[in-house]
């Protein structure tokens, strides 16, 4: 049987971790200063790709396709389209085709065509890199 003793600490710690949950929470909402940056239209990149190449970006667009284990994606704003690696800095994103992404991520250019290694992905809040 438990004292009363056991029961305040229980529920301390309890407290606790609601506390260190609900700080960690806020600060995943503070965007990073990377995603802060002045974004880019995926035009331009594609256009401008050889003055785009090695330099890290920002942009935002929609999902439109994405890999069954979430290495890549393709993101499209309305401008165009582009090809999203995240796999080259090791972390992936969960199924998120349709949802609004905002990537920081660096400009190369593939077979004569742009592309974005990202390093880091904003997805409904969530930071994923």
């Amino acid at each position: 049987m438990k004292t009363k003793h056991q029961y305040r600490q229980i529920t301390a710690l309890i407290l606790l971790g609601l506390a260190l949950l609900a700080f960690s929470c806020a600060q995943a909402k503070n965007e990073p200063a990377e995603l802060k940056g002045e974004e880019v239209k995926i035009i331009d990149v594609i256009q401008n790709a050889t003055a785009y190449e090695g330099k890290m970006v920002v942009i935002e667009g929609i999902i439109e396709t994405e890999c069954p284990s979430g290495c890549w994606f393709i993101v499209n704003d309305d401008t165009g389209s582009i090809y999203v690696d995240i796999l080259p800095s090791n972390f992936v994103i969960p199924q998120k085709r349709g949802e609004d992404a905002k990537v920081y991520g660096e400009v190369v250019i593939k077979d004569g065509d742009p592309m974005i290694i990202g390093k880091m992905v904003k997805i409904s809040g969530e930071i994923y890199q």
